[in-house]
């Protein structure tokens, strides 16, 4: 019986020296894991800092570039709206008085006198408005304006994102 007893601590002695050899390969390897997964965790979140600064940088620079557009745009406008009221402020004091060439647009042409023939600029009819209508055309004009400012700024805002942002 003894020597069933030996063999069997024996076992039982090689299965606990077994199991303490792993624990210790085990505790290896989950550190060493560890030490890996601490050291790519560290590189991604210096590479997020990294391009969180670099879209802020971005960001900025576009916000920037919009706002110098933004004021070119502005300032486009208000100098055309500055002009069409000078020339309002003419019509309206009988300085200058709004003339249009009358034209044919069937055919494009200028119309002069009721003959046919070459026309020129310089033979065009010529009529002019009354101070109400010359203000209407003015109104339309300054309308007109401001639609195409709108326009011009919308395109340059969307290019201006497009280029900056790499939108395609």
């Amino acid at each position: 019986m003894n020597n069933n007893l030996s063999i069997v601590l024996a076992f039982v002695a090689g299965a606990a020296i077994t199991w303490w050899i792993e624990g210790l390969r085990w505790d290896a390897d989950v550190s060493k894991l560890k030490a890996t997964h601490t050291t790519e965790l560290k590189k991604i979140s210096d590479q997020a800092v990294i391009d969180l600064t670099n879209q802020k940088k971005r960001t900025e620079a576009t916000q920037t570039a919009l706002a110098a557009l933004d004021a070119k745009h502005t300032k486009e406008l208000a100098d055309e709206q500055a002009k069409n009221d000078r020339l309002r402020a003419d019509v309206a004091a009988g300085t200058r008085r709004v003339r249009i060439a009358a034209a044919n647009l069937a055919t494009c042409e200028l119309v002069g006198n009721s003959t046919t023939g070459a026309g020129g600029v310089g033979d065009a009819a010529q009529v002019e408005l009354s101070g109400a209508g010359g203000r209407a055309v003015l109104d339309l004009r300054a309308s007109v304006i401001k639609d195409d400012q709108v326009i011009q700024y919308l395109q340059g805002y969307a290019a201006e994102a497009q280029k900056r942002c790499k939108i395609n």
